[in-house]
């Protein structure tokens, strides 16, 4: 299953699709929930073999991997072979090629036989990258939550909860739109980070555009209590919407607000308290700071996702502060003596 979605895959990145081919790949999508958890898995496999090509143990596996397939009856390119044996080769691959991203965890959840209206989640510290209908991928965060609402007018998915990176499918006849708190994001071809955080009147909403142009708008064609209409967004713009107050779109570093793809948090002159509470978002053993005059020290660095003890050690080594384990596991920070 793995070799037909990594051959799909590479045939559609080398233009090798035809419009027949198109149908048959559809077709083998809807036939199996498993076969697009394939094409995911797949995609996540050549992101992470293309990030570390010239790692030599991950060189050495695949070349292990390739030698150990038998013949296929069919034809398969050798790099769509590379890609499926470095997956299949045992069942301990694809923890070795992608240790931290596993495709949807046992808490990802999809409504049986029909892709159009899922539900998909993560829990703490996990990550998901899922296909949706149309082709388009979307990556959750930690503790996060997607809903797909497709129909024949949009395709649209609600972000419940959390963050999610999405890489847009393109030529399609409807639009592609995200729904998170109050705002509509509405995107063709692109790809975009949209965080989520709070709900109800105090939900606030991010939207970080990487590639293409996407329009960000209420929810309601008339909200009375919007405080904007809609605002297009180029590449490298961060927006920020909170209810009862104006939008605010700044320059950003994209690479950094999405480097929790990657399992990793960077922050650059950040306050101690804000590195804190994003750290505290990967696991279920989060930092405290005991004395509130903490919070205001700024911080920056490249910090692992889901380790708080790496983390809060690099904040004692860079400041008199003293770190406690607590007896739930948790850790505290604390003025040095």
């Amino acid at each position: 299953m793995h070799e037909i979605a990594a051959d799909w895959l590479l045939r559609e990145e080398e233009g090798r699709l035809s419009s027949a081919d198109i149908s048959r790949r559809e077709a083998w999508l809807a036939a199996d929930p498993s076969h697009r958890q394939a094409l995911a898995d797949v995609r996540l496999a050549l992101v992470t073999a293309s990030e570390g090509a010239t790692d030599p143990e991950l060189m050495a596996m695949r070349t292990r991997a390739l030698a150990a397939r038998p013949e296929r009856a069919w034809p398969l390119s050798r790099s769509a072979a590379a890609v499926a044996a470095a997956i299949l080769v045992s069942a301990g691959a694809w923890w070795l090629v992608a240790p931290s991203l596993r495709g949807p965890p046992a808490g990802a959840q999809m409504q049986p036989g029909n892709p159009n209206a899922a539900l998909y989640r993560t829990a703490v510290g996990e990550r998901a990258v899922v296909t949706l209908p149309d082709g388009s991928i979307a990556t959750l965060d930690t503790d996060s939550e997607i809903k797909v609402a497709y129909t024949g007018n949009e395709r649209g998915v609600y972000l419940l909860r959390g963050q999610a990176l999405f890489e847009v499918a393109k030529h399609k006849p409807t639009l592609f739109q995200v729904y998170a708190g109050r705002e509509r994001v509405t995107a063709v071809g692109t790809k975009f980070n949209v965080r989520l955080d709070g709900g109800g009147e105090n939900s606030k909403v991010r939207v970080a555009l990487l590639e293409g142009v996407v329009k960000v708008s209420p929810v309601a064609a008339v909200d009375r209590t919007a405080t904007h209409q809609s605002v297009t967004m180029a590449p490298g713009e961060l927006l920020e919407a909170k209810a009862a107050a104006p939008l605010v779109v700044v320059a950003t570093d994209t690479e950094r607000v999405t480097s929790w793809r990657s399992g990793v948090l960077t922050f650059n002159d950040t306050p101690l308290a804000e590195a804190v509470a994003e750290m505290n978002r990967y696991t279920t053993r989060p930092i405290a700071l005991a004395d509130p005059k903490l919070a205001s020290l700024r911080i920056s660095g490249v910090f692992k996702t889901g380790d708080p003890e790496h983390f809060a050690e690099a904040v004692s080594e860079a400041f008199p502060v003293t770190v406690s384990l607590e007896a739930d596991g948790s850790l505290e920070l604390e003025p040095g003596r």
